[in-house]
């Protein structure tokens, strides 16, 4: 009956739901989770709160009091029993289109501004994590494509100089004579610069020739992309380290969208200001996409009504049980009697 009264009369909790309309993976999803309740995040949302005078009603239980559900959910049930490897790589390739981000508390008054601010940390400060990550793949990627460059470089300059010293041998070899070639043969090839040693003396010089302007453009082509990548490399590089350094601060991605203009006004070259604005439009996408459907949902109280019934429940159980004591113990004493 105490608990029963107690939980009749003590404050009420309160909650509210943001909807975002997001595509997660299964893992996705499980990274975001990881990124939100991680300590660095959750010492950047009690030093917030403490800014805004809400410690006492919020420090230590941030954790609890903001849950993720996706829908559809993963069918993690069903996918345990499932053992057709077919229907279980179905069932994992399930994409939740919708993102409920629920945060609960109290009292009513502070759960605006409470709210807001979790808010603020998904929407702003969890990007900056993603746009780490990624531009560390990219910069890993960028080695990896200057390191194949560099692998193939020494086999394609063997190859043009091989090339280079046929066409010269080529040149200083006499003609053969018309008479001696047979004139009802017919050749067909499927690929000529596979076979150019069957044409005549100058069509091979011709076609060798044509194979070492190729070769040469080739490298020349090679060496710019490489070029390209190194440039890349750089820029990414200083992005990155940007970042790094303030992402134990309170850095938005509104603000790194704006050192991002800052950059773009100190390069020249079109490749790299076409990539800088292409990766400024990504980083718009991804700040329009961290937006609720609905800017500002309705705060409702919490039902009561099932912790009541489990009291109820409880105590019920708890009469019962005290009863059969009672009964069993006279029946015991009874029978030692007889």
């Amino acid at each position: 009956m105490i608990v029963f009264i107690f939980i009749s009369f003590s404050p009420r909790d309160y909650k509210l739901t943001f909807l975002y309309d997001i595509g997660l993976t299964e893992k996705s999803y499980k990274t975001l989770l990881d990124k939100f309740y991680s300590s660095e995040n959750l010492d950047k949302l009690t030093a917030k709160l403490k800014g805004n005078e809400l410690n006492e009603y919020w420090q230590g239980i941030i954790g609890s009091n903001v849950k993720f559900e996706v829908s559809p959910s993963y069918f993690r049930n069903n996918a345990a029993k499932a053992t057709d490897v077919e229907n279980l790589q179905k069932i994992q390739e399930v994409t939740g289109t919708l993102l409920a981000m629920t945060i609960t508390g109290r009292p009513e008054r502070e759960m605006q501004k409470f709210s807001s601010i979790v808010r603020d940390n998904f929407e702003n400060i969890l990007p900056i994590y993603d746009t780490k990550q990624e531009l560390n793949t990219t910069i890993i990627d960028l080695k990896t494509e200057m390191a194949d460059i560099e692998e193939n470089k020494f086999d394609l300059e063997l190859e043009l100089k091989k090339k280079k010293a046929i066409s010269e041998k080529l040149k200083k070899m006499e003609p053969a004579e018309s008479n001696n070639v047979p004139g009802s043969i017919v050749l067909q090839f499927s690929r000529v610069d596979q076979n150019s040693e069957y044409l005549p003396l100058a069509y091979q010089i011709q076609a060798t020739d044509a194979n070492i302007i190729g070769f040469e453009e080739t490298i020349r082509a090679k060496q710019d992309k490489y070029d390209y990548y190194k440039n890349l490399l750089s820029l990414n590089e200083m992005l990155f380290n940007q970042v790094k350094d303030k992402t134990s601060s309170y850095y938005t991605i509104q603000e790194f969208r704006s050192s991002l203009t800052d950059t773009l006004n100190n390069y020249e070259d079109k490749e790299l200001i076409d990539y800088l604005n292409a990766y400024i439009k990504k980083i718009e996408n991804m700040i329009s996409i961290n937006t609720p459907v609905v800017e500002n949902p309705r705060i409702s109280s919490i039902d009561k009504s099932a912790r009541k019934k489990s009291t109820v429940v409880f105590a019920v159980l708890l009469m019962i049980t005290t009863l059969t004591a009672f009964l069993l113990e006279g029946i015991q004493k009874r029978l030692v009697q007889t």
